[in-house]
């Protein structure tokens, strides 16, 4: 049986309950990392828990737990359930508190954890990459939720559905100015001649980590690039697309709303990138 974090509890997962009064439950009041581990290494887990500390910062709660403290309890998790390729969610609420949307009570978090065993994304995937589609829903690049993984995601949930209902394997959201932004649950990149293009952040993406590596990993082979507002013609005229997050990694979109991009395949650029972040995994 999987058994899950809580509470500073290791417990089977079917124990598990927290207070209906939780406003992560009632307005998705929290937030939460996405990581993944390899070998029973938790890749690029302190840049992970550093973000999770500032989108506390930014939902104005703490942690009930140092960053250490959470490090630890995340592999002793990992080894009570005996995983070493897994996915893992680290999730914390504002707690429990009265209905309504005052926040002078005193609330005490509800700190989660949930590891699963990890299955890569079929080798398929990657050799013919996927479609994507630019949806009618916008992200607000003026709102401070843009930039934090917050538990409260309907927006990318609605942004998935519609992609889906069009055909498409997955959503692209522009925000309120018409310029690209990011995918539901990845930041994308396009490759343009010799260099990468990569939205700003102020054009309302969550600063991924994975994205950071790939940046890292472009500049160390002598590859530009560059940050800045997208247009939907500039997608579309890309040599070639790709989507990071930590769990996919670095997935190619070989076209955008129904137009091929570059040779309609995975590029070299895209294949080269995901070939040298493999690489730093395993290191």
């Amino acid at each position: 049986m999987n058994k899950v974090w809580l509470n500073k509890k290791i417990i089977d997962a079917e124990s598990a309950c927290i207070p209906i009064s939780d406003r992560g439950f009632m307005y998705g009041d929290g937030v939460f990392e996405t990581m993944r581990s390899y070998s029973g290494m938790v890749f690029k887990i302190d840049a992970h828990l550093d973000r999770l500390f500032n989108s506390l910062k930014v939902a104005k709660f703490s942690s009930p737990y140092a960053k250490d403290y959470l490090k630890r309890e995340i592999y002793r998790l990992l080894d009570a359930n005996r995983l070493k390729e897994a996915y893992i969610r680290l999730m914390i609420t504002r707690g429990e508190g009265r209905f309504g949307m005052e926040h002078k009570d005193r609330f005490i978090p509800n700190t989660v954890i949930v590891v699963k065993e990890f299955h890569s994304y079929p080798a398929r995937v990657y050799a013919k990459g996927i479609t994507a589609g630019v949806v009618d829903i916008r992200q607000n690049e003026l709102s401070p939720v843009s930039g934090i993984k917050s538990l409260n995601f309907i927006n990318y949930i609605l942004a998935r559905f519609e992609a889906k209902e069009k055909g498409y394997d997955e959503a692209i959201l522009a925000n309120s100015r018409g310029h690209i932004a990011e995918a539901t649950t990845s930041n994308i990149f396009m490759v343009k001649g010799m260099g990468l293009i990569t939205p700003s952040p102020d054009s309302g993406i969550l600063p991924g980590i994975t994205r950071m590596v790939v940046m890292q990993l472009a500049r160390r082979r002598g590859i530009f690039v560059k940050e800045m507002a997208v247009t939907r013609r500039e997608l579309y005229n890309s040599d070639e697309i790709f989507l990071t997050n930590s769990l996919s990694e670095v997935l190619p979109v070989v076209a955008v709303d129904g137009k091929r991009i570059g040779r309609g395949v995975p590029g070299e650029t895209t294949r080269l990138l995901h070939s040298l972040y493999r690489k730093e995994t395993s290191r």
